[in-house]
């Protein structure tokens, strides 16, 4: 197979062409200066939807943390176990095929 060299001016329907514009953020520069400025506004009058917004975007969610010595990380250790001999078991009879 002969692969395509690249030439210049080269159109082949791959790549975006030079200058084109994001299509994910159509909206005018006007329109999103508006919005952030009434977000801001929302954020400093208390509205808790805007609060939750602007959270969202700037900070991560935090993720649940299972102490050692919980029911819960104790069933997690059983179901990790019961998986790898599960597996174990399947190679076996595999092998044995």
């Amino acid at each position: 197979m002969n692969k395509p060299s690249f030439k210049e001016g080269n159109t082949q329907g791959r790549g975006r062409p030079k200058g084109a514009k994001n299509k994910k953020g159509a909206f005018s520069a006007k329109l999103t200066s508006e919005a952030i400025a009434k977000l801001e506004t929302a954020v400093l009058q208390g509205e808790q939807w805007a609060i939750i917004e602007v959270l969202k975007r700037t900070n991560a969610p935090l993720k649940a943390i299972t102490p050692e010595d919980s029911i819960d990380a104790e069933y997690l250790r059983l179901k990790m176990k019961e998986l790898h001999e599960f597996e174990e078991r399947l190679k076996a009879l595999e092998a044995s095929q």
